[in-house]
C-alpha cells in the first residue's frame, strides 16, 4: 500500500498535488506511465500528465529529475512502503 500523505512541514519546494506524488513515487519503483495508469486506474496518458505537471512545478525537464527532486523535497519519504 502506499503512503499518500506527507509531513507538509518536512516538504522542502513547490506544492505538488497528491496524484503528482503518488505518479513519481511509482515511477520512482520503475513502473512505466502505462503500469502507473494501471494500478491507479487512469489512462497512461493522465499519468503522463500528472508526472509533467510534477516536471513543470519542480522546473525540470524529465522524470528522472523529478523524481531526484521529490526525493530531496521530501515527498517520497515513504517509498520503501512501495517497493516492499
Amino acid at each position: 500500500m502506499i503512503g499518500t500523505a506527507h509531513d507538509t512541514a518536512t516538504i522542502q519546494g513547490p506544492h505538488l498535488t497528491p496524484r503528482e506524488v503518488e505518479c513519481l513515487r511509482w515511477a520512482a519503483i520503475g513502473k512505466t506511465s502505462a503500469e502507473i495508469g494501471a494500478i491507479l486506474g487512469l489512462t497512461e496518458r493522465t499519468a503522463n500528465f500528472h508526472i509533467k505537471n510534477a516536471c513543470t512545478k519542480l522546473d525540470v525537464c524529465n522524470r528522472q529529475a523529478a523524481i531526484t527532486h521529490a526525493l530531496r523535497a521530501g515527498y517520497l519519504d515513504t517509498l520503501e512502503r512501495v517497493a516492499a
